[in-house]
C-alpha cells in the first residue's frame, strides 16, 4: 500500500498511480500503474516488465470502484 499517493493524469484518457510491486520488491511507489480507457474497457498496465495488462469492462470497473468505495469509507 502506498500512503500519500496521488494519480496523475497525463489526458482524459490515460493517468499513473504509484503503487508497490511484490514480486520485483523496491520501495513504495516503486511502480507505476498506467491507467487507460480505451473505449469500454479500461486497461491497467503495471510499468515494471510490461507482462501483465489487466483489462476491465464496464461491469468489472464498476464492482472495483463499488468495492474500493466500501474499503475507503
Amino acid at each position: 500500500m502506498t500512503e500519500n499517493t496521488t494519480a496523475s493524469v497525463s489526458d482524459e484518457n490515460s493517468g499513473t498511480i504509484p503503487v508497490s510491486c511484490v514480486p520485483h520488491g523496491g520501495s513504495r511507489g516503486f511502480a507505476t500503474l498506467m491507467v487507460h480507457k480505451h473505449g469500454e474497457e479500461i486497461v491497467l498496465e503495471a510499468q515494471v516488465t510490461g507482462g501483465c495488462l489487466i483489462i476491465l469492462d464496464d461491469d468489472a470497473a464498476a464492482a472495483l470502484f463499488d468495492l474500493l468505495g466500501t474499503w475507503l469509507r
